[in-house]
């Protein structure tokens, strides 16, 4: 028995050659589910919005056992992972992300853009996907092998190489261009900042820092203390060259 299956060309970044933009007979010699179906062909689950058999809608749980014409469609952007839908049914209740070690540095990034993202280069993949399960986070890599875990429901595979790049795909894939908040998070904790009287850290100031600079900030957790310098400067600057507004906390 053979299914006819026919990927959206989105996907064709996951697909080998011979399987790009054009139909492809599955034969259907296991029970298995669209789901593994997709996967084995190369494409991990968190990258498909939308799968039609027949011209039915289903879910990634269907399994086939009749002949007929599997249509797989991408995710298309902006992804409001707040919204349900026939292959998420339960959806986010707020943007949360978690980075592999590939993708450390657009981490860091994305916190220093306000956003809340769990990331450290001692995170195993399973640990990724236990945390993205527990704390519903969005699971941001370069690793296509880890997508295909069960346990991850909401994810990017990100195609950019290069961090401010990485950084932008991010943003616009989710929609979230209104929702920055720079220089708000311990880039460190991920902890939101909280601002504090220049007086009760006074003994912790360099004497310019001392000098040139009024307004301080400290991380509840590690207790970093921060400031507007030149380093913040830079940082913002970086950031609108690259079409990113940063607006203050």
């Amino acid at each position: 028995m053979i299914i006819s299956i026919t990927f959206d060309p989105a996907f064709d970044f996951f697909l080998p050659d011979r399987h790009q933009r054009r139909g492809l007979d599955y034969p259907l010699i296991r029970h298995a589910s669209v789901k593994d179906m997709i996967e084995s062909l190369g494409v991990p689950h968190t990258e498909v919005g939308r799968i039609c058999f027949n011209d039915q809608d289903i879910d990634f749980s269907f399994i086939p056992d009749t002949p007929g014409k599997l249509d797989i469609h991408a995710v298309n952007a902006p992804f409001d992972v707040r919204s349900p839908s026939m292959l998420r049914p339960e959806p986010l209740d707020r943007v949360r992300f978690i980075a592999d070690v590939n993708v450390l540095k657009l981490g860091r990034l994305l916190i220093l853009l306000g956003f809340d993202v769990a990331c450290s280069s001692s995170f195993t993949d399973t640990e990724i996907a236990d945390l993205a399960e527990l704390e519903s986070r969005i699971v941001l890599t370069r690793d296509t092998t880890l997508l295909k875990r069960r346990k991850i429901v909401f994810a990017r595979r990100i195609r950019s190489n290069l961090p401010y790049d990485q950084v932008v795909e991010v943003v616009d894939f989710f929609g979230l261009r209104n929702q920055t908040a720079f220089f708000s998070r311990c880039t460190q904790c991920n902890q939101p900042l909280v601002k504090v009287a220049k007086t009760d850290i006074l003994h912790r100031l360099e004497p310019k820092t001392k000098k040139y600079f009024t307004d301080f900030f400290q991380c509840p957790a590690c207790r970093k203390i921060f400031w507007k310098g030149s380093h913040y400067d830079a940082m913002k600057k970086t950031f609108t060259s690259h079409g990113l507004k940063a607006p203050d906390k």
